[in-house]
């Protein structure tokens, strides 16, 4: 947590060099690893910090799973209002950009239950008594649940917008940039014609769901899908994101379903490096709980 809270000393550093205080002017720049590396390097002499210069391209990221964050956000960054998003390959790690219209904090929660949620009961009887009672509070635990008790596939078959004919899981752990926790195949139909759509699944326990990390996983599932011979029959991307939360004194499996995004439409913004423009609009949330209790989702 120390290395955490220097953090800010550099993203203040980076900011400086691209605005201009007294004239109130913004020069865009991504910045890159090897910057990132060198304004390490140059505070660890001007102010003696002690942050590791290894892995560049995770410095936001890690800095954004902190409920902190907006915290830890410098206040004079937050009042030129500027905030930061993360950016993708070739040597890219991120961006400051200015606020969108109405924002108040550097990086808002979207993802978050209304009021009055939603809750449907997963049966967990299935899932052995021994593997309930030695759950883990991890994501990779979460990921298994969600997965074996077919949670998302109870979400779409009741609870989507989208008239489903079929859902398959595919596989976990899709390693790339962005690693995709979960993949699904999802079939459905749209007046008399049918499409197929491929469903990432982003999970989260206590850490912030991260816009931008959701669509880089779709962009990322685009190009593969524009490419690859076996994938080129899917027309759609659907986002969907996972998060523990407390309702009350109930823990719970809060699902986001998004819109789907066309495959053509996330291709093509990876390729126009605009993938920050893709919308993601939450289309249903749902708070899933598990009945009886696993330890480290909903037991103690």
């Amino acid at each position: 947590m120390a290395r955490d809270s220097e953090k800010p000393a550099v993203f203040q550093y980076l900011f400086d060099r691209r605005y201009n205080w007294e004239k109130r002017v913004f020069t865009p720049q991504t910045v890159t690893s090897d910057e990132l590396q060198d304004a390490i390097l140059q505070l660890r002499t001007d102010e003696g910090i002690g942050l590791s210069t290894g892995n560049p391209a995770n410095f936001l990221k890690d800095f954004l799973r902190s409920n902190n964050r907006n915290d830890q956000w410098p206040e004079a960054i937050a009042q030129a209002r500027y905030t930061a998003r993360q950016s993708y390959s070739e040597g890219r790690v991120f961006d400051f950009v200015p606020y969108a219209p109405g924002q108040a904090v550097p990086f808002p929660d979207g993802f978050a239950l209304p009021t009055e949620p939603i809750v449907h009961s997963v049966e967990a009887v299935s899932l052995p008594s021994v593997a309930r009672a030695m759950g883990r509070a991890d994501e990779a635990w979460l990921i298994q649940v969600c997965v074996q008790q077919r949670i998302l596939h109870t979400h779409f078959a009741i609870y989507s917008d989208l008239d489903v004919v079929d859902f398959f899981h595919l596989q976990n752990a899709l390693k790339g940039t962005p690693e995709i926790d979960a993949l699904f195949l999802l079939t459905f139909k749209a007046g008399s014609e049918l499409h197929k759509a491929l469903v990432t699944f982003e999970a989260k326990r206590n850490d912030p769901i991260l816009p931008d990390q959701i669509k880089s996983q779709v962009t990322a599932m685009a190009k593969r899908s524009k490419s690859e011979p076996g994938l080129r029959d899917v027309d759609f991307i659907v986002p969907v994101a996972a998060k523990i939360v407390q309702v009350g004194s109930d823990t719970v499996i809060a699902v986001f379903e998004m819109e789907g995004i066309a495959v053509d439409d996330g291709a093509a913004a990876l390729q126009a490096k605009r993938v920050h423009e893709l919308p993601l609009s939450i289309t249903q949330t749902v708070a899933y709980t598990l009945e009886p209790k696993v330890a480290g989702i909903s037991g103690r």
